[in-house]
């Protein structure tokens, strides 16, 4: 936990969940959580005031909580989201569902499914050279790899981007497949 003299306002930093927590648990309540199920980064930030900030983050999803009532420290603790910037219901609910995600350790709506950009071209490559292997052509291959109205645009235009990744990504796998397979390994 951190002391903080400042941090998120409500002026300034529009992303925040408004939550009422609150100790009093028993068997029928329904949004009982514990902060050690949360298997991602938490941070604890009270300002001098009392308010309580918490902060969840992984590589994909933030969300960020201002929790009024009771201590968060004390776990299990009941919490109930407040919808408090009508009409904006929308945006509201985005974060909550962030929160929920993060809390379930779900993967949802995290971009490339959680590849880093190496992952990426290590993938790409081996299927590229599987594609090639199996009598495809470049273009086969980037449908296969990014989809068929991705291709199309960019492959009849006269930048030549797309048609030089798949190129590329050919010739990576070729190379893995020859013997330097191990940098997978790094």
């Amino acid at each position: 936990m951190l002391e903080a003299h400042v941090f998120w306002t409500d002026e300034t930093y529009r992303r925040v969940v408004t939550a009422h927590v609150s100790n009093r648990v028993d068997s029928t309540s329904v949004g009982v959580i514990s902060l050690g199920k949360f298997r991602c980064r938490k941070t604890l930030l009270k300002t001098v005031n009392g308010e309580q900030y918490l902060l969840l983050a992984d590589q994909h999803r933030i969300a960020q909580v201002k929790c009024i009532g009771d201590s968060i420290n004390i776990s299990p603790f009941l919490i109930e989201p407040i919808i408090d910037r009508f009409p904006e219901v929308e945006g509201t609910h985005r974060l909550i569902r962030n929160l929920v995600n993060l809390y379930r350790d779900r993967n949802f709506g995290a971009p490339n499914a959680g590849w880093t950009s190496e992952g990426l071209r290590h993938r790409d490559a081996l299927a590229a050279f599987d594609c090639r292997a199996n009598g495809y052509s470049y273009r086969e291959i980037a449908i296969f790899i990014y989809g068929e109205s991705k291709t199309a645009g960019a492959w009849s235009s006269p930048d030549q981007t797309l048609k030089n990744r798949v190129i590329r990504s050919v010739k990576r796998g070729e190379r893995m497949v020859a013997g330097h397979f191990r940098s997978l390994l790094k």
